[in-house]
Protein backbone atom coordinates (compact mmCIF):
# COMPACT_ATOMS: atom_id res chain seq x y z
CA UNK A 1 0.00 0.00 0.00
CA UNK A 2 1.09 3.27 -0.98
CA UNK A 3 1.43 5.73 1.64
CA UNK A 4 -1.27 8.01 -0.46
CA UNK A 5 -3.38 4.91 -0.40
CA UNK A 6 -2.74 4.99 3.49
CA UNK A 7 -3.91 8.18 4.22
CA UNK A 8 -7.00 7.38 2.49
CA UNK A 9 -7.73 4.44 3.86
CA UNK A 10 -7.44 6.42 7.44
CA UNK A 11 -9.53 9.09 6.54
CA UNK A 12 -12.11 6.74 5.58
CA UNK A 13 -11.71 4.47 8.71
CA UNK A 14 -12.54 8.09 10.44
CA UNK A 15 -15.24 8.87 8.35
CA UNK A 16 -17.15 5.66 8.73
CA UNK A 17 -16.94 5.80 13.03
CA UNK A 18 -18.52 8.97 13.30
CA UNK A 19 -21.67 7.96 10.95
CA UNK A 20 -23.77 5.70 12.16
CA UNK A 21 -25.99 2.92 10.44
CA UNK A 22 -29.28 4.34 10.78
CA UNK A 23 -27.70 8.06 9.58
CA UNK A 24 -27.08 6.07 5.85
CA UNK A 25 -30.45 6.76 3.78
CA UNK A 26 -32.03 4.18 1.83
CA UNK A 27 -30.95 4.83 -1.89
CA UNK A 28 -34.06 4.49 -4.53
CA UNK A 29 -32.62 2.61 -8.00
CA UNK A 30 -33.70 4.72 -10.81
CA UNK A 31 -34.97 2.50 -13.68
CA UNK A 32 -35.04 5.93 -15.88
CA UNK A 33 -34.48 4.97 -19.50
CA UNK A 34 -35.72 5.36 -22.67
CA UNK A 35 -38.50 2.77 -24.47
CA UNK A 36 -41.29 1.96 -26.38
CA UNK A 37 -42.50 0.94 -29.71
CA UNK A 38 -44.88 1.66 -32.13
CA UNK A 39 -47.69 0.81 -30.37
CA UNK A 40 -46.62 2.14 -27.88
CA UNK A 41 -49.65 2.31 -24.54
CA UNK A 42 -50.87 -0.76 -23.40
CA UNK A 43 -52.45 -2.23 -19.77
CA UNK A 44 -54.03 -0.84 -17.38
CA UNK A 45 -57.77 0.32 -16.55
CA UNK A 46 -60.14 -1.26 -19.61
CA UNK A 47 -63.11 0.01 -17.94
CA UNK A 48 -64.13 3.13 -19.75
CA UNK A 49 -62.86 6.89 -20.03
CA UNK A 50 -64.13 9.34 -17.71
CA UNK A 51 -63.82 13.40 -19.01
CA UNK A 52 -60.77 15.37 -18.49
CA UNK A 53 -62.61 17.61 -16.16
CA UNK A 54 -63.18 14.98 -13.80
CA UNK A 55 -59.75 13.67 -13.07
CA UNK A 56 -58.99 15.62 -9.77
CA UNK A 57 -61.54 13.59 -7.55
CA UNK A 58 -60.19 13.61 -4.03
CA UNK A 59 -58.27 10.46 -3.16
CA UNK A 60 -59.99 7.94 -1.13
CA UNK A 61 -57.30 6.71 2.16
CA UNK A 62 -55.12 4.48 0.56
CA UNK A 63 -52.14 6.25 -0.20
CA UNK A 64 -49.72 5.57 -2.96
CA UNK A 65 -47.72 2.49 -2.82
CA UNK A 66 -43.92 3.13 -4.30
CA UNK A 67 -41.90 0.52 -5.36
CA UNK A 68 -38.22 1.44 -3.68
CA UNK A 69 -35.35 -0.63 -3.75
CA UNK A 70 -33.12 0.31 -0.91
CA UNK A 71 -29.64 -0.08 -1.51
CA UNK A 72 -27.42 -0.57 2.36
CA UNK A 73 -24.15 1.77 2.60
CA UNK A 74 -21.38 -0.54 4.70
CA UNK A 75 -18.00 0.78 5.15
CA UNK A 76 -15.71 -1.48 6.44
CA UNK A 77 -13.25 -0.72 9.32
CA UNK A 78 -10.27 -3.31 8.79
CA UNK A 79 -9.52 -2.12 5.08
CA UNK A 80 -6.36 -3.36 6.06
CA UNK A 81 -6.78 -6.56 7.01
CA UNK A 82 -8.16 -7.65 3.71
CA UNK A 83 -5.97 -10.16 1.91
CA UNK A 84 -4.41 -8.70 -1.65
CA UNK A 85 -6.46 -10.00 -4.92
CA UNK A 86 -4.40 -12.74 -6.59
CA UNK A 87 -1.70 -11.55 -9.06
CA UNK A 88 -4.07 -10.93 -12.08
CA UNK A 89 -7.40 -10.46 -11.02
CA UNK A 90 -9.04 -7.46 -10.88
CA UNK A 91 -11.25 -6.36 -7.66
CA UNK A 92 -14.64 -5.35 -10.02
CA UNK A 93 -18.45 -5.31 -8.29
CA UNK A 94 -19.86 -8.26 -10.08
CA UNK A 95 -21.91 -7.91 -13.08
CA UNK A 96 -25.39 -7.50 -12.67
CA UNK A 97 -27.58 -10.27 -14.62
CA UNK A 98 -30.27 -9.01 -17.27
CA UNK A 99 -33.05 -11.20 -14.63
CA UNK A 100 -32.35 -8.54 -11.56
CA UNK A 101 -31.98 -6.11 -14.33
CA UNK A 102 -35.42 -6.29 -15.28
CA UNK A 103 -36.55 -7.45 -11.98
CA UNK A 104 -35.26 -3.80 -10.71
CA UNK A 105 -36.83 -1.59 -13.73
CA UNK A 106 -40.15 -3.42 -13.50
CA UNK A 107 -40.00 -3.10 -9.55
CA UNK A 108 -39.19 0.67 -10.24
CA UNK A 109 -42.02 1.85 -12.99
CA UNK A 110 -44.83 -0.78 -13.39
CA UNK A 111 -47.63 0.17 -11.67
CA UNK A 112 -47.59 -2.37 -8.36
CA UNK A 113 -51.53 -3.16 -8.42
CA UNK A 114 -51.01 -4.45 -12.34
CA UNK A 115 -50.11 -8.54 -12.69
CA UNK A 116 -47.04 -9.31 -13.63
CA UNK A 117 -46.50 -12.80 -15.30
CA UNK A 118 -42.95 -14.30 -14.84
CA UNK A 119 -41.31 -17.84 -14.47
CA UNK A 120 -40.39 -19.24 -11.38
CA UNK A 121 -36.85 -17.36 -11.40
CA UNK A 122 -37.75 -14.41 -12.71
CA UNK A 123 -40.87 -13.89 -10.30
CA UNK A 124 -38.06 -14.27 -7.22
CA UNK A 125 -35.98 -11.72 -8.74
CA UNK A 126 -39.27 -9.45 -8.82
CA UNK A 127 -40.02 -10.29 -5.23
CA UNK A 128 -36.44 -9.82 -4.08
CA UNK A 129 -36.36 -6.18 -6.01
CA UNK A 130 -39.53 -4.93 -4.05
CA UNK A 131 -42.68 -6.35 -6.40
CA UNK A 132 -45.21 -7.11 -4.20
CA UNK A 133 -45.32 -11.02 -4.51
CA UNK A 134 -49.46 -11.38 -4.69
CA UNK A 135 -49.25 -9.32 -7.79
CA UNK A 136 -46.73 -11.88 -9.26
CA UNK A 137 -48.25 -14.66 -11.39
CA UNK A 138 -46.01 -17.94 -11.61
CA UNK A 139 -45.94 -19.18 -15.20
CA UNK A 140 -45.41 -22.82 -15.65
CA UNK A 141 -45.42 -25.15 -18.78
CA UNK A 142 -48.90 -24.55 -20.76
CA UNK A 143 -49.17 -20.97 -18.85
CA UNK A 144 -50.66 -19.08 -21.66
CA UNK A 145 -53.71 -19.06 -19.76
CA UNK A 146 -51.94 -17.78 -16.63
CA UNK A 147 -49.98 -15.13 -18.65
CA UNK A 148 -53.61 -13.53 -20.06
CA UNK A 149 -54.42 -13.19 -16.70
CA UNK A 150 -51.49 -10.74 -16.17
CA UNK A 151 -51.33 -7.15 -17.48
CA UNK A 152 -47.77 -7.43 -17.65
CA UNK A 153 -45.27 -10.49 -18.55
CA UNK A 154 -41.97 -10.79 -18.36
CA UNK A 155 -40.65 -12.93 -20.91
CA UNK A 156 -37.30 -14.90 -20.79
CA UNK A 157 -36.01 -17.82 -22.49
CA UNK A 158 -38.01 -20.26 -20.43
CA UNK A 159 -41.53 -18.50 -20.88
CA UNK A 160 -40.57 -17.69 -25.29
CA UNK A 161 -40.18 -21.41 -25.45
CA UNK A 162 -43.30 -22.34 -22.74
CA UNK A 163 -45.77 -19.60 -24.70
CA UNK A 164 -44.70 -20.24 -28.52
CA UNK A 165 -43.49 -17.74 -31.25
CA UNK A 166 -46.83 -16.71 -31.90
CA UNK A 167 -47.99 -15.44 -28.18
CA UNK A 168 -46.70 -12.02 -28.69
CA UNK A 169 -47.99 -11.22 -32.07
CA UNK A 170 -51.52 -12.43 -31.09
CA UNK A 171 -51.66 -11.01 -27.09
CA UNK A 172 -48.58 -9.08 -26.21
CA UNK A 173 -48.29 -6.51 -28.62
CA UNK A 174 -46.07 -3.73 -27.25
CA UNK A 175 -42.57 -3.82 -25.56
CA UNK A 176 -42.22 -1.43 -22.64
CA UNK A 177 -38.39 -2.59 -21.89
CA UNK A 178 -35.51 -5.21 -22.68
CA UNK A 179 -32.92 -6.35 -20.90
CA UNK A 180 -29.89 -8.76 -22.63
CA UNK A 181 -29.10 -9.77 -25.62
CA UNK A 182 -29.44 -12.61 -27.85
CA UNK A 183 -30.99 -15.88 -26.51
CA UNK A 184 -30.32 -14.54 -22.59
CA UNK A 185 -32.83 -11.41 -23.67
CA UNK A 186 -35.95 -10.67 -21.43
CA UNK A 187 -38.37 -8.33 -22.86
CA UNK A 188 -41.15 -7.16 -20.46
CA UNK A 189 -44.41 -6.59 -22.45
CA UNK A 190 -48.15 -5.37 -22.35
CA UNK A 191 -50.29 -8.39 -22.12
CA UNK A 192 -53.43 -7.78 -23.85
CA UNK A 193 -56.16 -10.85 -23.16
CA UNK A 194 -58.46 -9.67 -25.84
CA UNK A 195 -55.66 -9.69 -27.91
CA UNK A 196 -53.71 -7.42 -30.42
CA UNK A 197 -56.48 -6.46 -32.98
CA UNK A 198 -58.60 -5.22 -30.17
CA UNK A 199 -55.70 -3.53 -28.84
CA UNK A 200 -54.90 -1.50 -32.10
CA UNK A 201 -58.90 -0.16 -32.32
CA UNK A 202 -58.37 1.03 -28.67
CA UNK A 203 -55.17 3.05 -29.05
CA UNK A 204 -56.51 4.37 -32.87
CA UNK A 205 -59.66 6.22 -30.66
CA UNK A 206 -57.21 6.24 -28.02
CA UNK A 207 -54.70 8.64 -30.18
CA UNK A 208 -57.22 10.69 -31.67
CA UNK A 209 -57.97 12.15 -28.55
CA UNK A 210 -54.46 12.18 -27.17
CA UNK A 211 -53.76 14.85 -30.64
CA UNK A 212 -56.82 17.14 -29.50
CA UNK A 213 -55.00 17.24 -26.15
CA UNK A 214 -51.76 17.76 -27.15
CA UNK A 215 -52.77 20.16 -29.95
CA UNK A 216 -54.80 22.34 -27.65
CA UNK A 217 -51.20 22.27 -25.44
CA UNK A 218 -49.47 23.06 -27.70
CA UNK A 219 -51.19 26.29 -28.93
CA UNK A 220 -51.82 27.49 -25.10
CA UNK A 221 -51.02 30.81 -24.59
CA UNK A 222 -50.42 29.40 -20.72
CA UNK A 223 -47.60 26.49 -21.68
CA UNK A 224 -44.08 27.08 -22.28
CA UNK A 225 -42.41 23.90 -24.12
CA UNK A 226 -38.52 23.64 -24.66
CA UNK A 227 -37.80 22.60 -28.04
CA UNK A 228 -36.72 18.95 -26.96
CA UNK A 229 -40.32 18.65 -24.91
CA UNK A 230 -42.00 20.41 -27.64
CA UNK A 231 -40.78 18.02 -30.71
CA UNK A 232 -41.84 14.85 -28.36
CA UNK A 233 -45.53 16.38 -28.30
CA UNK A 234 -45.90 16.84 -31.84
CA UNK A 235 -44.60 13.27 -32.04
CA UNK A 236 -47.50 12.24 -29.73
CA UNK A 237 -44.93 10.71 -27.30
CA UNK A 238 -46.30 12.00 -24.04
CA UNK A 239 -48.43 9.84 -21.59
CA UNK A 240 -51.87 11.26 -21.43
CA UNK A 241 -52.00 11.80 -17.99
CA UNK A 242 -49.31 14.35 -18.23
CA UNK A 243 -51.29 15.95 -20.92
CA UNK A 244 -54.45 16.14 -18.01
CA UNK A 245 -51.78 17.42 -15.29
CA UNK A 246 -50.49 19.63 -17.22
CA UNK A 247 -53.98 20.87 -18.63
CA UNK A 248 -54.93 21.14 -15.49
CA UNK A 249 -52.32 22.88 -14.04
CA UNK A 250 -52.30 25.58 -16.52
CA UNK A 251 -56.15 26.41 -15.11
CA UNK A 252 -54.23 27.55 -11.79
CA UNK A 253 -51.05 29.25 -13.77
CA UNK A 254 -48.79 29.36 -16.42
CA UNK A 255 -46.73 26.09 -16.59
CA UNK A 256 -42.80 25.58 -18.69
CA UNK A 257 -42.14 21.99 -19.38
CA UNK A 258 -38.20 21.90 -19.31
CA UNK A 259 -38.43 18.11 -20.10
CA UNK A 260 -39.74 14.81 -20.60
CA UNK A 261 -38.86 11.20 -20.21
CA UNK A 262 -38.80 8.59 -18.57
CA UNK A 263 -39.38 5.30 -21.10
CA UNK A 264 -37.71 2.18 -21.11
CA UNK A 265 -34.63 0.49 -21.93
CA UNK A 266 -34.02 -1.27 -25.25
CA UNK A 267 -37.70 -0.89 -26.40
CA UNK A 268 -37.20 2.10 -29.15
CA UNK A 269 -38.41 5.26 -29.44
CA UNK A 270 -41.76 5.89 -30.04
CA UNK A 271 -43.33 5.40 -26.87
CA UNK A 272 -45.34 7.55 -24.51
CA UNK A 273 -43.01 9.36 -22.06
CA UNK A 274 -44.26 9.48 -18.47
CA UNK A 275 -42.36 11.76 -16.86
CA UNK A 276 -41.97 15.46 -16.46
CA UNK A 277 -40.02 18.47 -15.64
CA UNK A 278 -41.90 21.53 -14.91
CA UNK A 279 -42.10 25.26 -13.44
CA UNK A 280 -44.89 27.06 -12.11
CA UNK A 281 -45.23 30.84 -12.56
CA UNK A 282 -47.76 33.28 -10.82
CA UNK A 283 -50.01 35.17 -13.22
CA UNK A 284 -47.60 38.15 -12.29
CA UNK A 285 -44.99 36.23 -14.37
CA UNK A 286 -42.73 35.49 -11.13
CA UNK A 287 -41.86 32.04 -9.66
CA UNK A 288 -44.40 30.44 -8.21
CA UNK A 289 -43.99 30.53 -4.42
CA UNK A 290 -42.81 27.50 -2.34
CA UNK A 291 -46.64 27.45 -0.90
CA UNK A 292 -47.89 27.85 -4.44
CA UNK A 293 -45.80 24.48 -5.75
CA UNK A 294 -46.53 22.97 -2.42
CA UNK A 295 -50.67 23.16 -3.24
CA UNK A 296 -49.75 21.83 -6.88
CA UNK A 297 -47.80 18.99 -5.37
CA UNK A 298 -50.83 18.16 -2.97
CA UNK A 299 -53.04 18.16 -6.11
CA UNK A 300 -51.03 16.08 -8.15
CA UNK A 301 -50.73 13.53 -4.98
CA UNK A 302 -54.29 13.10 -4.13
CA UNK A 303 -55.68 12.45 -7.61
CA UNK A 304 -57.60 9.21 -7.82
CA UNK A 305 -56.49 5.68 -10.09
CA UNK A 306 -55.50 6.23 -12.75
CA UNK A 307 -54.45 9.81 -12.84
CA UNK A 308 -52.23 9.47 -9.18
CA UNK A 309 -48.85 10.05 -9.87
CA UNK A 310 -46.36 6.94 -8.53
CA UNK A 311 -43.50 10.46 -8.45
CA UNK A 312 -44.42 13.84 -7.51
CA UNK A 313 -42.14 15.88 -5.75
CA UNK A 314 -40.36 19.39 -5.76
CA UNK A 315 -36.85 19.62 -7.75
CA UNK A 316 -34.28 21.45 -8.00
CA UNK A 317 -33.77 22.39 -11.90
CA UNK A 318 -29.86 22.69 -13.31
CA UNK A 319 -30.45 26.99 -13.70
CA UNK A 320 -31.27 26.65 -9.47
CA UNK A 321 -35.59 26.96 -10.44
CA UNK A 322 -37.77 25.00 -8.09
CA UNK A 323 -40.01 22.89 -9.79
CA UNK A 324 -41.97 19.84 -10.14
CA UNK A 325 -40.92 16.35 -11.12
CA UNK A 326 -44.13 14.24 -11.95
CA UNK A 327 -43.86 10.53 -12.79
CA UNK A 328 -46.72 7.74 -13.75
CA UNK A 329 -45.86 3.67 -13.52
CA UNK A 330 -46.33 2.04 -16.83
CA UNK A 331 -47.79 0.89 -18.94
CA UNK A 332 -49.68 3.15 -19.50
CA UNK A 333 -53.72 3.06 -19.85
CA UNK A 334 -55.95 3.40 -22.63
CA UNK A 335 -59.16 5.58 -22.68
CA UNK A 336 -58.30 7.72 -20.13
CA UNK A 337 -59.27 11.07 -21.83
CA UNK A 338 -62.75 11.51 -23.74
CA UNK A 339 -63.92 14.48 -25.72
CA UNK A 340 -67.78 14.31 -26.16
CA UNK A 341 -68.77 15.93 -29.88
Amino acid sequence: MTPLEEKLRRAIEAKASQVPPEAVPPLRLSAHRRRSSSLAHGGGERSGAPAMRGWLAPAASAAVVVALIAVSVLVSRNLGARQKPPPGRQHEPAAVSATDEAAAWVAAQVNGSDSVSCDPSACRALATAGFAPGELVILRRGGTAAALSSAVIVETATVRADLGAGFNARYAPVVLASFGSGAAQIEVRVVEAKGTAAYQRALGTDLDARELATTALLNSSKVTIAGAARRQMRAMRVDERLLIMISYLTTLNRVTVVAFGDSGPGAGAKGPLRSAELTIERKTGRPATPGQLEQALTTIQQSLKPYRATIAKIITLGDERDGLEVEYAAPTPLGIISYNG
